[in-house]
């Protein structure tokens, strides 16, 4: 899944919290075998509201009594997906709090990632990478960092050859447009 193609809302940090701390119980209430299957139907549920028209106002803005919104939830959900998320959901009606369902979502995954040691990259090169390339450059990034890359690529014709790695906040950048930038300074400041 592209995680840049996800539906960004600017949210409330009192409902950041609310769902970092909904996400942890969860993450605390399930074996380590299933959290995964749950992190990745979680995310459809999270993709489904960024796609299907009016699915986020239906889940998010459910109107009426709380027994009817469960009715209306259980219709919805019912068989469709895990009892741990058809529970959680539960858990947010009755609290009056479905609203914080994409907080809930986004910090499940962040803390099963940094419990499992998982870290998301960016690999961005001049040329696609075929699997055997790719599958190179993920062992050795695990094996000098002693992570689990969650390598996304892309790619930009413009860095002409080389690479760029963006690990959270860290750019290593050793493409060769970088690097003819680089030159460029240091011809431009020696001739001053």
């Amino acid at each position: 899944m592209d995680i840049n193609a996800r539906h960004e809302t600017v949210l409330d940090p009192t409902v950041l919290r609310l769902g970092d701390l909904y996400a942890q119980a969860l993450l605390e209430s399930l074996p380590a075998a299933q959290a995964d299957a749950v992190a990745d139907e979680l995310d459809a549920l999270e993709g489904a509201m960024d796609t299907v028209p009016g699915a986020r106002d239906l889940l998010l803005g459910f109107l009426g009594r709380s027994e009817d919104r469960t009715r209306r939830l259980e219709r919805v959900f019912a068989g469709r997906v895990s009892e741990r998320v058809e529970a959680l959901l539960g858990v947010l009606e009755r609290h009056g709090r479905l609203t914080v369902l994409p907080a809930v979502i986004r910090s499940f995954r962040r803390r099963l990632n940094d419990k499992m040691g998982r870290v998301a990259m960016t690999l961005t090169t001049a040329v696609p990478l075929d699997a055997a390339e790719l599958a190179e450059i993920r062992a050795s990034l695990a094996a000098s960092l002693g992570v689990e890359p969650m390598l996304q690529t892309r790619v930009d014709e413009t860095l002409i050859g080389g690479a760029v790695l963006r690990v959270g906040d860290q750019v290593f950048d050793s493409s060769v447009k970088n690097q003819l930038e680089q030159l460029r300074k240091n011809i431009a400041r020696k001739s001053q």
